[in-house]
């Protein structure tokens, strides 16, 4: 069995707008010098095989016909074997050796909980 990891991405001079407002807000939470951003998305996805030419060989069928749309998307991969490294279904998580997994504390300081009154826990709610 293999975990695929699929980053797919807008093409250079695709119009991003997500990226462009985040890359607009970002000055206004003093976070200068930063550009280009693109916003994409990251699947993951097991897929049963013993051959990694022939399980990399559908991912990419799987990222040309539906998960991407190489018209405007551009996409890549990686394949870790899951069972050379001993690990086995959705609970395994693999990461690159300088990933380091991030939580956000709750209702850390954003531009989305100012919007929700509940962000603040101020207005009691009922269960």
């Amino acid at each position: 069995m293999f975990r695929a990891s699929v980053t797919i991405t807008p093409k250079v001079g695709i119009s991003d707008p997500q990226g462009a407002v985040i890359e607009r807000a970002l000055p206004n939470l003093g976070f200068e010098g930063v550009g280009g951003i693109r916003v994409g998305r990251f699947i993951t996805l097991e897929v049963d095989g013993e051959d990694e030419a022939v399980v990399r060989k559908d991912v990419e069928d799987m990222c040309r016909q539906l998960l991407a749309n190489p018209i405007i998307e551009d996409y890549s991969f990686e394949l870790v074997d899951l069972s050379a490294a001993g690990l086995h279904g959705p609970d395994s998580i693999i990461l690159g050796e300088d990933a380091h997994p991030r939580v956000a504390p709750p209702h850390a300081a954003s531009p989305w909980t100012f919007a929700d009154p509940y962000a603040s826990r101020e207005e009691e709610v009922e269960e």
